[in-house]
């Protein structure tokens, strides 16, 4: 360990038992992208960034700062700015999820961060399908792949009229398959939306080509 962290530690340990309690505040962030955490604190003091209880970072009231990092692997990816009230870590990993602090002169502001990969298209598959006497019923199965993708939700409309709610399956009882109007599954979570329609949802059921495509993202 460098022999500037333990003075260092020794100081977390004093200000950890002496600091004020504050606010959590929530960030979300996109894998490979990049995240900025802020403090408001103005006191002209030292910034000491931690990420859960290990430390990150010492960077004094400053212009620019001069950070001096706890351990190499901080330095490619995190910086600070603002004379340390700024820290922004780029290329975002799923393993960068966690609870980040700066104390500052005795005062704590605490990030909780929630890392999510964007949505792929989604695919709608038929799930099950049952016609008799001219009359037809099915459902519609609609999923976004992929893991880390955090809580998604799915919603159906015909063209701008959405249709039985929010559900990842939909039940369509239609006198005929070639009546149905094209169908659109839209699936979001946290950081990103995905479309896709079903311009023949009949003809899906019954195995051939099908399909048009859309696409939309959110920030």
């Amino acid at each position: 360990m460098d022999v500037f962290w333990i003075p260092f530690l020794a100081t977390l340990m004093v200000l950890h038992q002496t600091m004020s309690a504050s606010d959590t505040t929530e960030v979300i962030g996109v894998l490979g992208r990049f995240v900025t955490f802020r403090s408001h604190n103005t006191d002209k003091s030292a910034a000491f960034w931690n990420f859960g209880n290990e430390p990150i970072l010492v960077v004094g009231f400053e212009d620019p700062p001069q950070p001096v990092f706890s351990k190499d692997k901080f330095q490619t990816r995190f910086a600070v700015s603002e004379k340390g009230r700024v820290l922004t870590i780029s290329q975002l990993r799923m393993e960068d999820a966690g609870t980040y602090s700066v104390i500052i002169d005795g005062k704590r502001s605490t990030f909780t961060l929630q890392v999510f990969r964007e949505l792929a298209e989604p695919t709608v598959t038929c799930e099950a399908q049952n016609c008799s006497d001219g009359s037809c019923s099915f459902s519609l199965r609609c999923s976004a792949p992929g893991a880390g993708l955090g809580n998604v939700s799915y919603s159906w409309r015909v063209r701008d009229q959405p249709r039985d709610g929010d559900s990842v399956v939909l039940r369509v009882n239609e006198s005929s398959l070639e009546e149905l109007e094209p169908l659109t599954c839209m699936a979001r979570n946290p950081v990103s939306s995905r479309s896709i329609t079903v311009t023949t949802p009949g003809v899906l059921c019954s195995g051939e080509s099908w399909g048009q495509v859309g696409n939309s993202g959110m920030g």
